[in-house]
């Protein structure tokens, strides 16, 4: 099963479903957000979350089928346990919002760092010029002191998958 790489979520070879466009609204106590869900170049729903705690849901356009979307997350797995329909859209949100980042931080000539905890626990902790070298990498852990949490690996976006700041992961 193919592995996404900002939420380490594995989905099916087929059908392939993603977010295309997520617009949040930044409130004082909340963040709700809208998202379009297609299946290839076809819309197939909106996921929506007020941001009041509860599950982000499923809305479909026209006579798309729900249940073909909960089938493959029902397939899909998460540290190796399925993952609900809701669970499904906010790791795809996930994937989508990172992408984005990624994009305009590449722009610059930067990337994102990421902490991975013990408990795998994955917070995006800022951003770096890309580092060329073991001498960069070694260079931006000492300037910024990391990993900020005790115990977490450091990563940053090497433009293909997730890299450890430190090298290698042993």
């Amino acid at each position: 099963m193919p592995t996404l790489p900002h939420t380490g979520l594995q989905t099916p070879d087929q059908p392939t479903y993603e977010i295309t466009s997520c617009q949040e609204l930044v409130l004082l106590r909340a963040t709700p957000f809208l998202a379009t869900v297609s299946h290839g170049a076809r819309k197939i729903g909106t996921a929506q979350n007020y941001g009041d705690g509860d599950a982000t849901e499923f809305v479909p356009h026209g006579n798309f089928d729900v249940t073909d979307l909960a089938r493959f997350a029902a397939a899909c797995r998460l540290d190796s346990r399925p993952v609900s329909l809701s669970l499904l859209l906010d790791l795809l949100i996930e994937e989508f919002n990172v992408g984005r980042s990624l994009r305009a931080q590449a722009l610059q000539g930067r990337t994102l760092l990421r902490e991975v905890a013990p408990d795998r626990t994955i917070t995006i902790s800022g951003t770096i010029p890309i580092p060329a070298t073991a001498d960069d990498r070694h260079h931006v852990r000492e300037a910024l002191g990391l990993p900020l949490t005790p115990g977490a690996t450091t990563q940053f976006w090497n433009g293909h998958h997730w890299e450890h700041l430190a090298g290698p992961a042993a």
